[in-house]
């Protein structure tokens, strides 16, 4: 009935599966004594990268935590992070008919206040069982138009909202007449991917078909879910990128930060850096914030963080890239956090929950993250360069492999094979430093 498995502190992590748990072979009292009646309960599907944060934040203050995961490939949840679930349960997340299900059996043994998207491609999933289930949530009518940057766009444009010209593309008949219309340079990005997967700047008719093909033509299946073969041709906007983070709690906008984008170069806008709080003028961040929140007055996230981005235009202008109605990623919420003297997970928490909460004046410092970015290493056999950086100078450097281990070609961001945080008073001197850092640290075949 369990998936018996040793984990690294020699205790034995249980995954309940799905088929044992409807089919009675387990019983309620059994699965549930870990729970608390006297606590909320949060429920993660697939918990990944800021998700795995926020759930630990949550153990940490002393919620339930309900974990629902597939268990393998990028859908993979560390034993340690099983182990400190209250209940784990290994389903297809993919399955949006068996998680709701599964949803209704909990129902009926213990309370849920909230189910929460581990990463991007469960947002929709969220949002429909928190409804089914009379909790906080986005508006199921509306959250099509936070995942599908298609329906995104169209609903912006017809509210009147500035967004890059564009066309929905779905063969290469219609990429030829998008072209005619919007020319070059432009994008061409996948309607429905997270990460920058498979998006491309093209200043070519050979390089726009060659980027079509991939999407149109692709197969790639991303935390279990198939990308759809239908593309976005937009018009490319030149200008420094920044991500906004807040939350949306009953309506009530909250904004954290706005966040400094470092990609890797203006082709595949593979982000290997983000500085929160960079030297903006208060006329800018507030220019920023205003368009961003007539973004979500027609997209209307709700009882939720919220990720936006935008380009500022030549003429100082912000431009929607995309928003998207989860936990900012990339460890941009631990670098609030730094930054600021609240958690911001803490508020995140308190928004799926439908709790309101206002966030006080104030910051700390800046904070900036540098991602060790190598994408033409497919393994490594050591590490140099630690020997030359003050650590005490930095909050985190932690690799993400193994030496000798396979680095996944697919998708890109996962050649990211580590990183540095640091905190500064100094929004040049940081930012030079973690340059400095990322030059100085070499992986060795």
């Amino acid at each position: 009935m369990y998936l018996q498995k040793m984990g690294d502190n020699g205790m034995t992590i249980g995954l309940i599966n799905y088929d044992h748990l409807i089919s009675g072979a387990i019983l309620p009292s059994d699965m549930l004594k870990k729970i608390s009646v006297e606590n909320r309960t949060m429920v993660f599907i697939e918990p990944y990268g800021s998700g795995i944060s926020m759930l630990k934040r949550a153990w940490a203050s002393g919620f339930n935590i309900i974990i629902l995961t597939a268990n393998s490939g990028l859908r993979k949840v560390a034993d340690t992070i099983i182990e400190s679930a209250h209940l784990a349960i290994r389903i297809d997340t993919m399955d949006d008919e068996c998680v709701l299900k599964l949803l209704q059996f909990l129902r009926q043994h213990t309370l849920m206040d909230t189910v929460i998207p581990g990463f991007e491609y469960f947002v929709p999933l969220a949002a429909y069982a928190n409804a089914m289930l009379g909790l906080p949530g986005t508006n199921t009518d509306l959250v099509a138009c936070l995942r599908n940057k298609a329906q995104m766009r169209a609903k912006l444009r017809q509210a009147g909202i500035r967004i890059p010209r564009f066309h929905s593309v779905s063969s290469l008949a219609e990429l030829e007449k998008a072209i005619e219309e919007i020319g070059f340079p432009g994008v061409c990005k996948p309607v429905d991917a997270a990460g920058s997967v498979n998006v491309r700047k093209v200043d070519n008719k050979t390089a726009a078909l060659q980027a079509a093909v991939r999407i149109l033509q692709g197969t790639d299946v991303l935390w279990g879910y198939q990308l759809s073969r239908q593309l976005l041709y937009e018009e490319y906007i030149d200008g420094q990128e920044y991500s906004v983070e807040g939350t949306v709690t009953n309506g009530h906008v909250v904004f954290f930060s706005v966040t400094e984008k470092i990609v890797h170069d203006q082709s595949e806008f593979i982000e290997i850096g983000h500085i929160v709080n960079p030297p903006l003028s208060s006329d800018m961040i507030n220019q920023i914030e205003t368009y961003v929140a007539e973004v979500i007055t027609v997209l209307k996230p709700d009882n939720c963080p919220f990720h936006a981005e935008v380009r500022i235009t030549h003429c100082g202008m912000p431009v929607l890239m995309e928003i998207a109605a989860r936990l900012a990623g990339d460890k941009i919420g631990e670098l609030i956090t730094l930054s600021r003297r609240v958690n911001y997970f803490d508020y995140a928490c308190a928004s799926y929950l439908g709790i309101n909460r206002y966030l006080s004046c104030g910051h700390a410092g800046v904070a900036g993250i540098r991602f060790f970015y190598r994408p033409l290493i497919n393994r490594f056999s050591s590490i140099s360069g630690m020997d030359k950086i003050n650590q005490s100078a930095v909050e985190e450097i932690h690799f993400y492999y193994h030496k000798n281990e396979d680095i996944p070609s697919f998708p890109k961001p996962l050649r990211r094979l580590g990183h540095v945080i640091m905190k500064e008073s100094n929004y040049d001197r940081m930012k030079t430093t973690l340059k400095w850092i990322d030059d100085s640290i070499q992986f060795h075949a």
